[in-house]
């Protein structure tokens, strides 16, 4: 009796699983975390949430919110003109952060830090999710 043993390139099999750089597996993961994400950013006019599936490319391993007042927004502090210290700063003036908190519309879970809020209450079901897809597509 003999055997044969026939092996599969490494990325031949990643490719089956979908696993593969920018595959099914990082698209579904991708995707999942922006839709979680969307109730976790400031919701005043959803022009966030609105950005999300738009301005992310599902697969790169990468969730975008892209509107220009994002990252303070994220932070969650209010920012002051230099010179005016108004909120609507001058054209042309500088921001500075102050110690005062950003106001948050549409729900209890919008707020600072809206990543990181997300992963610590979300992981482990994104995770879980992710999992269950990809053993779906490997049969398994």
């Amino acid at each position: 009796m003999a055997w044969k043993l026939e092996l599969k390139k490494v990325k031949t099999l990643y490719k089956e699983l979908g696993l593969e750089e920018r595959g099914k597996v990082q698209k579904f993961l991708d995707k999942t975390v922006g839709d979680n994400l969307q109730k976790y950013v400031s919701h005043n006019s959803g022009t966030q949430e609105k950005s999300i599936p738009i301005a992310s490319n599902y697969g790169s391993g990468k969730v975008i919110i892209n509107v220009p007042y994002a990252r303070f927004q994220a932070e969650g502090k209010v920012m002051v003109g230099i010179k005016s210290r108004k909120a609507w700063a001058k054209l042309g003036e500088r921001k500075v952060v102050i110690n005062k908190n950003l106001k948050y519309h549409g729900g209890a879970l919008r707020g600072a830090h809206p990543f990181e809020r997300m992963k610590a209450d979300k992981r482990d079901s994104i995770l879980n999710q992710t999992a269950k897809y990809a053993r779906g597509l490997s049969g398994g």
